[in-house]
């Protein structure tokens, strides 16, 4: 064949075969998406690898997926996972049932981005490391929206734990864990006697930039639980916002506390801590509380620090400080409108200095016989002449 020839035809011949090469790709490409839709993860099942969903997996009538290895991403891809609302009949000894998406024991596992709900517990993750709840919204479920249990060093961040069941649906219970983050989620409408976080035997963890809005119970309850950061999380019309009983060392910083109110299981007080040592609460904003703005010592307390809280409008007393509470902290508090004591000191170790309290119902500051006057208090216009009781007030 001529050179010429040669030079014309090549191009047409490649044209040809790119034609051919690229619909053997497509047609191997269909081969494998209808492949992959065959092999969706459907009610029960065990995964091994990176899973997808492509759609809802509906009224399941046991455990939804499983995660079955280390490393793996569960990614929901905005759809639903959902049981069918009843609990399993007959559980086997040791094995786990009922769970929207469960996770024991193995690391490095992610589950991201959908919804679980109408389970017995939403989402599960135990005895594992270097675990991530990315994005999971868990509701209605009976006993836990999200259960965290012996985990370390693992996040979870932009989820959810609202309107679980009544009477016990937690938002998210943290047991035994360690160094895990909880960050920007929110624990909302769930029953009372169900907390929306419930903190237990666990330490080092940082529960940052949450909302904890309209449960009857407590906001955060911390049990037994140490060295745990609450910082900057927003409470909003919860029975209450932090309670700690008992735990040590505790940091509560930095939170906004509107609204608490009295019921069933909720005492209407901003933050407590009922019980442990040398807890700090810090550089709170509280407003309006049926109870106490913050209340110290309802069981034996030692060494608490309540420093630059700022409240306003408490239904008794702004700080109340508990016969039972011993060497506590009380330093550049600002309590104005408590409808009792701006500042209740009843144990004579407290040391007050440098606080405010203005426009209390009686006195701006009360403090027990003994108490350590520190200096730079001051108390005005408050419903008692006296102002203060015990120590110098300006």
């Amino acid at each position: 064949m001529p050179a010429e020839l040669r030079l014309h035809v090549a191009p047409a011949t490649l044209v040809l075969l790119a034609v051919i090469l690229g619909l053997a790709v497509a047609g191997l490409l269909a081969l494998n998406d209808a492949e992959a839709a065959n092999k969706q993860a459907k009610c029960g099942d065990a995964i091994t690898t990176d899973t997808t969903l492509h759609k809802d997996l509906v009224n399941c009538p046991n455990n939804g997926i499983v995660i079955g290895a280390n490393g793996i991403t569960l990614d929901l891809n905005g759809h639903r996972i959902d049981g069918d609302g009843t609990p399993v009949a007959e559980c086997p000894p040791r094995e786990f049932c009922d769970v929207g998406v469960l996770n024991d024991s193995y690391n490095g596992v992610t589950m991201r981005h959908g919804r679980v709900r109408e389970f017995d517990v939403g989402a599960f993750v135990g005895r594992a490391r270097h675990n991530r709840l990315l994005g999971i919204s868990s509701s209605r479920n009976r006993f836990f929206g999200i259960l965290v249990f012996e985990l370390a060093r693992s996040l979870v961040r932009d989820s959810s734990g609202n309107r679980n069941l009544p009477p016990e649906g937690d938002g998210m219970g943290l047991f035994g864990s360690h160094h895990v983050r909880i960050l920007h989620s929110s624990f909302r409408r769930n029953p009372p006697f169900g907390p929306g976080l419930h903190v237990a035997d666990s330490s080092h963890n940082l529960i940052k930039g949450n909302l904890f809005s309209r449960n009857p119970d407590i906001g955060i309850s911390l049990e037994n639980a140490d060295h745990n950061r609450v910082r900057r999380n927003r409470c909003v019309r919860n029975g209450a916002c932090v309670v700690v009983g008992p735990g040590n060392r505790n940091v509560i910083a930095r939170n906004r506390v509107a609204h608490a109110r009295v019921t069933e299981s909720g005492a209407g007080v901003a933050i407590e801590v009922d019980g442990g040592d040398r807890n700090v609460i810090a550089r709170n904003s509280v407003r309006d509380t049926e109870g106490d703005a913050i209340s110290v010592g309802f069981i034996k307390v030692v060494g608490s620090v309540v420093r630059r809280n700022h409240i306003r409008g408490a239904g008794k007393d702004g700080v109340d400080v508990d016969d039972k509470a011993k060497h506590t902290l009380l330093r550049r508090n600002h309590a104005f409108g408590a409808k009792d004591d701006g500042l209740d000191a009843n144990n004579p170790t407290t040391k007050l200095t440098r606080n405010q309290a203005r426009r209390n119902g009686d006195l701006g500051i009360e403090a027990a016989r003994g108490v350590i006057d520190g200096g730079g208090n001051i108390a005005r216009n408050n419903g008692d002449p006296r102002q203060c009781t015990n120590i110098v007030c300006n």
